[in-house]
């Protein structure tokens, strides 16, 4: 089974860096949950990454796509399902 998940952050300056990364969290709903609630409420993203920490403010980043989320992980008044019809750059 590939549990290869992939991140992509969109940063304000209009640059992006793409992640691939191995399933954090396994077989506890109420563990993803939680951890989803705490990255949201962080001030930065910690990434681990090859040898090296990324530390990366939340201040600096426009959005972030991530694959694989399972719709319980999402914080409560999440819009689930939706699909993107049109996006422009700014």
């Amino acid at each position: 089974m590939n549990d290869e998940k992939f991140l992509t952050i969109h940063f304000v300056d209009g640059t992006k860096m793409e992640l691939s990364f191995p399933t954090q969290i396994k077989n506890s709903m109420t563990a993803l949950v939680d951890a989803s609630e705490r990255l949201l409420k962080a001030e930065k993203l910690v990434v681990e990454c090859e040898g090296k920490v990324l530390v990366i403010p939340w201040t600096s980043v426009k959005y972030v796509e991530a694959t694989a989320v399972p719709e319980a992980a999402l914080p409560v008044g999440s819009i689930k399902r939706a699909k993107v019809l049109k996006a422009s750059p700014i």
